[in-house]
């Protein structure tokens, strides 16, 4: 099995995060057309390597790390992404305990964008 079906923790604080995509949480708006670009760009694992760190920003924002995850979903406009989605969390977070994770097929916010990830983390 490529995930882990559930995890459960006594006390802590929980952290339920809102979607995070590519696109640099901090920018201006109305998006600068040239920056937009530049955040879009680079494919699917280009992509995922920026949300992973803009999650990672907001987790440690909140006193954890991405080993605090205990839940994610993950929206993807296109599910032949899939293999790719997961060599990366198993990148991040290994082969033997990355955190329970949904995967839904979603229209995103930009229609150049090719992944957006919610979490929940307990610190």
């Amino acid at each position: 099995m490529p995930f882990l079906p559930a995890v459960s923790s006594q006390g802590g604080k929980i952290l339920w995060i809102a979607g995070n995509g590519p696109v640099p949480l901090y920018h201006k708006h109305p998006h600068v057309p040239e920056e937009e670009r530049e955040w879009l760009s680079g494919g699917f694992r280009a992509q995922f390597d920026r949300t992973m760190a803009n999650v990672k920003l907001v987790v440690e924002a909140g006193g954890g790390t991405l080993q605090s995850i205990v839940k994610m979903t993950v929206y993807l406009p296109d599910m032949s992404y899939q293999n790719e989605l997961n060599q990366g969390i198993f990148d991040y977070f290994g082969r033997e305990n990355p955190p329970p994770r949904t995967l839904v097929g979603a229209a995103l916010s930009h229609q150049d964008m090719l992944i957006e990830i919610d979490v929940t983390a307990i610190v």
